[in-house]
Order: C-alpha cells, then structure tokens, then sequence
C-alpha cells in the first residue's frame, strides 16, 4: 500500500531535529548581497585610472555613475514581479548572470558612450535582486527570524561597500606586479591590457560562478528539495499564512499603489538614504576642508562608517527579533529600533559641525552611520511581512522610489553646500534622519498590504 504524501507543514515528531537547508540558503544570499555591493562600487576605485585611459570629463563620469542608479530604479518593480510570477531561481540567476555580463563588458569599453551604456545595462541587469532575495526570505525563512536574517544581508552589503574598493585595489596592484613579472604573457595580448579592465572581467567572472553554484541547488518552495526535512518544513511554515500565487491581480496592483505603509517606508528610503548618502560622497571632501586630511590620508576613514554600520545591521536585526519573540509586540519591536537608531544618528550628523579635532569627528560620523543601520534589519522584515506573498513586488516598488529619490541627493547636497557651506548641509542631514524616523508612525509590519479574504481565487 503506497505511503500517503506527508504535509510539508505538519508537526514533526519528537525524535526528529530540523535540518538546517535554510542557512544554507542564507549563505547564498549573504555571498550574492557582497557582490552586488562590491560590483556597484568597484568603479569608485578605478575611476581616476578610467577617466584618463577613455579621456572622461568629471562630468562625463558623473553620467557614468548615475546611470547605473537610475536603470536600478527603473527596473526593480519589473525585476521583483518577475521573481513573484516565475520564482526566485529562474529570477535571481537571470539578475546576477546580467549584471556579471555587463559589469565585465564595461572592461571593454573602449569610450563614454560605450561605458555609459554598458553601465546603465548593469543597472538594468542588478536591478531586482534585493526584491527576490525578500521573496527567497519569505519562502525559506521563519517569520521570527527575518529581521536577523535581514541585519545579515545588509551587513554584507555594507561590508561589500565598505571592502570594495580597498580589495579591488589590492587587485590591481597584483595585476601590475604581475604584468612587471611576465606572469601575465601566458594569454597572448594580455600584458598590455589595463589592470581595471581586467579586474571588471575577474568581477563578472564572480557573479557566474556564483550561478553555476546556486541555480543546480536552490529550490523555489523549501519542500521541493528533498535534503529538507519534515521538521524543517513545519518550522519554516510557522506564521505562513494564505495560499500561494504567482500572477497580480489589477486589484493587488492598486492595493499595493495605495498601500500606506508601503509609501511610509518607501519615502524613510528616501530620506534615510539622503542621510547616508554623505558617508559615501561627501566624507572626503568634508575631510580636506575642515581637518586638512588628503583624499589618500583620509582612505582608511572612508571605509569606517560602512564596516561598524554593518555590525549595527546585525546586532539590530538580532535584537529586534528577539523583542518581538520575548514580548510578542511586532510592531513595537519593529518600529523601536530604526526609531532609535535615526534620533540618534540625527543628534550625531548634527553635531558634527561644532567639534574642531578629526578624531571627534570620524568618532561622531561612524556613530551616526551605526545608528541609521540599527534598524536595517528590522526594515527589511518589514516590507517581507507587509509583502507577504507578493513580497519580491513590494521591495521592488519600495527600491525603486527610493533610488529615485536617490538621484536628487547629489543636486540637492551641492545646492546647499555650494550656498550655505557645511553646517546648514549637516543640519539638513540631520533633518532628513528625523524625518525616516516619523514615517514609523505610518507602518503597520503586522498587516500585509492586501486581504487575504479577497483572493479566495487567484486569477487565471
């Protein structure tokens, strides 16, 4: 007599451990959120050497570096729907295999226009990944653990930021040294190559291996892959809730465009970012000015507010799910954390311009970057809760507005800098913390941002 299929969500029997395929899962993701970070920012690093070998203006470059955020944006709700409608697997191996071709193509650029589209084709590419990552959490995660999970992805990514250009760098040093050396003559033609190009092939080359390793293994639903255990299954499936679909209906289109708590976070990416954005542009320039440090004195510094805003990104993703499985309060526990991390960073950016020695300043600036990254993780659980099933298109419509919003960061800080100098930019900052801060009172992690009751039958 044939064994009856077993329900992938019942309770496990006392003798059986869950297995423990979802940090495997994890890992995937916490290599893929590295590279996505460590891609967009290599350029940073090599962008003095191409400017001189493709002859670029600065504002040429400037192009060339926007071009990548605005096709991000652009693509991401078209980049997460796809994840929703096809599954993560199919999804993410097409992001990361685009983004790999483009991001080695731009070795091969040979002038501006050619850089500047195969960097807006790279944006296009990438964008989509973060979206279908929340789908592959809210597939293979518990619901008690996503904040923690979500502190880990952006700690990677902070780091990929943080490490990119010190480790691309150090690549092409070893390039150089190994073209002095003749160890680069065993491919015809490749001594004479400059070292960025080849480092932008060598970082394409991650990203498909990266696929060769993920799309064999990863399975879109936990109990298609057999390694998973029944006990796996059930605590996965804890706090599931509602059947899955694959396909929007125009009434979950105009439930996520007037869905308040997905506006709410989307406009504290907005603001929040515009905050961040000064540890990742301005830093240097503020640096020189004000403590007469040179760009290649001040390099170890740049680096500081990313690598401690990381470790921020873990321990309040902990912290977070640990109040809320202790207490039981999700949206407490959720709102607490960035509510405290952005005052804080707020008081820290602002005071920035009243202390005269460079190490208070550093000190206050790697504060206010830990502060605003203590809440990314309670964040990202947030838009995987309030996402729910349609969890990839939710982060994709968040992504894009706030990397729109994005590309006015750099016109907007140079307007006040140029005309008010570095207190009033450092009181705007300041403002722009505080204002992330007040959209919590506006998201509702406990609520999807569509009713189940109305989609008792999914369309065709």
């Amino acid at each position: 007599m044939a064994s009856a299929t077993p329900n992938p969500f019942q309770s496990p029997g006392a003798e059986e451990s869950p297995t423990r395929v979802r940090y495997v899962v994890m890992g995937f993701l916490l290599i893929l959120s590295f590279l996505t970070y460590f891609d967009r920012v290599c350029i940073v690093r090599a962008q003095q050497e191409i400017s001189h070998d493709l002859q670029l203006a600065d504002w040429q470059m400037g192009l060339v570096l926007s071009a990548f955020w605005f096709a991000y944006a652009v693509f991401e709700i078209p980049g997460g729907w796809m994840g929703d409608r096809y599954g993560a697997r199919i999804t993410l191996t097409r992001v990361v295999l685009a983004w790999s071709l483009f991001t080695a193509l731009s070795g091969c650029a040979s002038g501006f226009i050619m850089l500047l589209t195969f960097r807006f084709l790279f944006g296009a590419g990438e964008a989509g990944a973060y979206p279908n990552m929340a789908i592959v959490q809210s597939k293979w995660l518990p619901t008690k653990s996503r904040a923690r999970a979500g502190g880990l992805l952006w700690l990677a990514a902070r780091w990929g930021g943080a490490f990119s250009p010190m480790l691309f760098a150090g690549l092409m040093r070893t390039l150089d040294v190994m073209r002095a050396d003749g160890k680069l003559s065993f491919i015809p033609g490749l001594e004479d190559v400059a070292s960025w190009r080849i480092g932008f092939w060598i970082a394409g080359l991650l990203g498909v291996v990266w696929c060769l390793a993920f799309y064999p293994w990863y399975r879109n639903e936990p109990a298609e892959k057999p390694s998973v255990n029944a006990a796996e299954l059930a605590l996965i499936g804890e706090g599931r809730k509602g059947k899955e679909v694959h396909s929007m209906s125009w009434e979950m289109w105009k439930a996520l465009g007037c869905s308040k708590s997905l506006w709410a976070m989307a406009f504290l990416y907005i603001s929040g970012s515009f905050g961040w954005s000064f540890f990742v542009s301005w830093l240097p320039k503020y640096l020189l000015d004000k403590h007469e440090m040179t760009f290649a004195a001040s390099e170890s510094f740049w680096k500081q507010p990313l690598f401690y805003g990381g470790i921020s990104c873990l321990t309040g993703g902990l912290l977070c799910d640990l109040f809320v499985r202790r207490t039981g309060w999700k949206r407490l526990g959720r709102a607490i954390f960035p509510l405290t991390g952005y005052v804080t960073a707020s008081v820290a950016i602002f005071s920035v311009q009243f202390v005269s020695n460079a190490d208070h300043a550093v000190v206050l600036i790697c504060m206010a970057g830990a502060a605003y990254d203590f809440g990314q993780g309670a964040n990202w659980a947030s838009i995987v809760d309030i996402g729910g099933r349609y969890a990839g298109t939710a982060a994709g419509f968040i992504n894009m507005l706030g990397n729109l919003g994005n590309s006015l960061q750099p016109i907007i800080g140079a307007w006040v800098f140029n005309r008010f100098g570095w207190g009033p930019l450092f009181v705007v900052y300041s403002l722009a913390f505080l204002l992330a801060a007040s959209m919590w009172l506006f998201i509702d992690p406990t609520k999807t941002f569509y009713q189940e009751e109305k989609e008792a039958h999914p369309p065709a």
